[in-house]
């Protein structure tokens, strides 16, 4: 992506933080434009040093009439708050925002949803009976994303950017690129799960174009995840499970984190050394630490407290107490 080019007192500085987030691994691309955004302000009011004082925080962090407090709003706060930051320690004085995301997770934190075996059958039985729609590609496009998030614990937007290129159903093996934290991963699939997706793309492409995006509607453009949010909504109302509304779940999301669980559970089952297991687990599932993946140990026997005690005794060496 090309940098933009700055007019302000920030402008350098502006410049040097973003390629500092680079470097670090984050994507950055969609700060650019609010970067842009906060140097146009500082144009506009003839701001003369580099210094976020608690004035221009304030005009910075009002809310737009237009604006979400749940996206747009917290996004743009939460920048130039990660820009306050960078100054602070590269010795300039600067002002730090709320952080309205924190404020707001106090309110209401969700809590992950782990599916048992038993619905995610039900949810697998519900996605095969979408009605088919001449204008719609939903009732082929479900059972198999479904599948394949928990066939694999991907994240729905790494399996809704996957393109052809990167899907070998030779090698059975899917190549997730730039995803979070920028990485690169590649993950094996089963050999069921193979042949599924061999079925699907038998029918979805007839045609090989690599640049195609493996789930597609009828105008070959990718699934929206909206599209697919609402459509996963109608697969729990008819496989029984409830919903709590939006923001409350459960979400297509906690299938990921149902596969984790599920994984780890059957690890222990089968006496599988879970010290062994958890880094394997955090590099397929794309996570940044083994620490991330480790959380879901106790998650684990939350739901399957019979392994309790495993999970316990490796716990104590993966999460240690903090002596205070």
């Amino acid at each position: 992506m090309k940098n933009v080019k700055h007019n302000s007192i920030f402008s350098e500085l502006i410049q040097d933080f973003i390629d500092y987030k680079r470097v670090a691994g984050y994507k950055y691309e969609s700060e650019v434009a609010i970067l842009k955004e906060f140097d146009s302000l500082c144009c506009s009011l003839n701001i003369e040093a580099p210094v976020i004082t608690k004035e221009l925080s304030d005009i910075w962090c009002t809310k737009k009439p237009h604006e979400s407090e749940r996206s747009s709003h917290i996004k743009r706060v939460s920048c130039i708050r990660q820009f306050a930051f960078y100054l602070i320690s590269s010795g300039y004085e600067a002002y730090i925002p709320v952080n309205l995301e924190y404020i707001q997770q106090r309110k209401s934190k969700y809590s992950a949803y782990i599916f048992s075996h038993e619905e995610m059958d039900r949810i697998f039985d519900a996605s095969n009976r979408v009605y088919p729609n001449r204008r719609s590609t939903m009732h082929l496009v479900m059972p198999v994303l479904i599948r394949l998030l928990y066939c694999t614990g991907m994240r729905v937007m790494e399996a809704l950017k996957l393109q052809l290129k990167n899907v070998n159903l030779v090698d059975g093996t899917l190549f997730i690129e730039s995803a979070k934290f920028n990485k690169d991963r590649l993950i094996p699939i089963s050999k069921s799960m193979r042949e599924i997706l061999v079925q699907y793309c038998a029918v979805m492409h007839p045609m090989y174009l690599p640049e195609d995006y493996l789930f597609v509607g009828i105008t070959r453009e990718p699934c929206s995840h909206h599209n697919i949010y609402l459509r996963f909504r109608e697969i729990l109302v008819t496989a029984g499970i409830k919903h709590a509304g939006r923001g409350y779940g459960p979400r297509i999301h906690d299938i990921r984190h149902t596969h984790c669980c599920h994984v780890l559970q059957a690890a222990s089952y089968n006496k599988t050394d879970l010290t062994n297991v958890l880094p394997a687990l955090s590099v397929y599932m794309g996570h940044e630490s083994v620490a991330a993946t480790s959380q879901y140990l106790k998650m684990t026997a939350e739901i399957y407290p019979d392994i309790i005690r495993t999970v316990e005794k490796l716990c104590s060496q993966v999460i240690p107490e903090v002596q205070l």
